[in-house]
């Protein structure tokens, strides 16, 4: 019974092809839309997820507030006794300019027990040579990006860089310039929030000799045992040291709430397509009904229920949504890389993803639509009277 339902339903829509055709157009618009902005906000995330990861969860980062403040053996010291600490490890950090094979570049030295750094930056490896140690003066390791500049250039272990800074004194400024050697290569990272691939990495007794530190860390890194300490942590140093504790897990969670927002947003606005599509489908069924009254008279006078003719028009609606949301739901797919392509060509590094709840999700919420809307004009035609709809002209 509900095949042939379908089957009339299907050949009320092919007489009204025009129509139909808009209709399961405005259908598709608003379910592409949601499959489309739903993909490259996942996408989105998920990049930026993965780039904090990183830089380990578990880290928490220490920064003084000011200059009074000095990130000292006695400070390390402390936050190495807390509970839930693997490790604290301090570093000195600055931008400088080094000269790499005949080019001079902005990069950042960072002066830090080498032999750590898989701790704080996971997944981090030598490409070549080996990591300096802190007995090294001269040894450098040194970022990817900066050992390949470009495809025909690679910086040898071995081969000497000259890095230099400027300091001001009084009136006067001063430049320091040292060479160091490339002990290692490192692989490619590729974190956009951590310059690690244009880094140099060198000890921390060559970088406090050579940038003048005095044994006052700029940094400091902590390693936990895993995220549950983090609010522990934070509140135990912040309430004793006037420092930014910065927690790799608290940038995700806002970044998300963020990007949240953000998708809400345009979410809503591909809702509003689906309403109108909805508008479209209670005006298309509509106007069938009206068309089709005589045609409602002589269906019940030859035995057809309230129910039947309910069923029957709602079908109508059924397969404006399943049309739509089916094709909608391919279509946002290729949207999605569309928008990215033209609309988003600068953010290269943004690449839509799907899952399978997110297909089910957004078809189930393009059918409820398409068959609420269907439900009223549905319901005017079961309830004409046969005998009314007969004189109908």
């Amino acid at each position: 019974m509900f095949k042939e339902f379908l089957l009339l339903a299907f050949e009320a829509l092919k007489e009204r092809k025009l129509r139909a055709s808009l209709t399961i157009l405005m259908v598709i618009i608003g379910c592409s839309l949601l499959i489309a902005v739903d993909g490259i906000s996942t996408g989105t995330l998920y990049y930026i997820n993965k780039q904090f990861q990183k830089l380990g969860t578990n880290v928490l980062i220490v920064i003084p507030k000011s200059t009074a403040v000095k990130i000292d053996k006695n400070m390390i010291n402390f936050i190495k006794n807390l509970e839930g600490v693997v490790d604290a490890v301090p570093a000195y950090t600055q931008t400088v300019t080094a000269y790499i094979m005949g080019e001079e570049v902005t990069v950042t030295i960072i002066g830090i027990d080498n032999l750590k750094l898989p701790l704080i930056f996971p997944g981090l490896e030598l490409l070549e040579g080996t990591y300096v140690s802190e007995t090294d003066p001269v040894g450098a390791v040194i970022g990817y990006q900066l050992a390949y500049p470009s495809p025909d250039k690679k910086l040898e272990l071995g081969q000497a860089i000259k890095i230099s800074w400027v300091e001001a004194i009084g009136q006067e400024f001063v430049r320091h310039e040292k060479s160091f050697v490339v002990r290692g290569i490192l692989n490619y990272f590729g974190a956009m929030f951590v310059p690690v691939d244009r880094s140099i990495f060198v000890s921390t007794k060559a970088a406090r000799s050579f940038l003048n530190k005095e044994g006052s860390y700029d940094i400091l890194f902590i390693i936990a045992k895993d995220v549950s300490y983090h609010d522990y942590l934070r509140d135990a140093i912040s309430s004793r040291y006037d420092v930014d504790v910065i927690s790799m897990k608290i940038i995700i969670d806002v970044v998300n709430n963020v990007l949240s927002a953000i998708t809400f947003f345009i979410n809503s606005i591909a809702i509003v397509s689906l309403v109108v599509a909805s508008v479209g489908i209670i005006t298309t069924l509509w106007t069938s009904v009206m068309e089709r009254i005589r045609e409602i008279g002589i269906l019940k006078a030859i035995g057809f229920k309230n129910h039947h003719v309910l069923i029957l028009f709602l079908n109508e609606a059924v397969i404006i949504g399943l049309l739509g949301s089916s094709i909608g739901t391919l279509a946002g797919v290729v949207l999605s890389h569309l928008l990215r392509n033209f609309l988003l060509p600068q953010f290269t590094w943004i690449k839509p993803r799907f899952t399978i709840f997110s297909f089910i999700k957004t078809w189930s919420v393009s059918m409820i639509f398409s068959i609420v809307s269907g439900l009223y004009p549905a319901w005017r035609a079961a309830k004409w009277d046969p005998v009314v709809a007969l004189r109908y002209e």
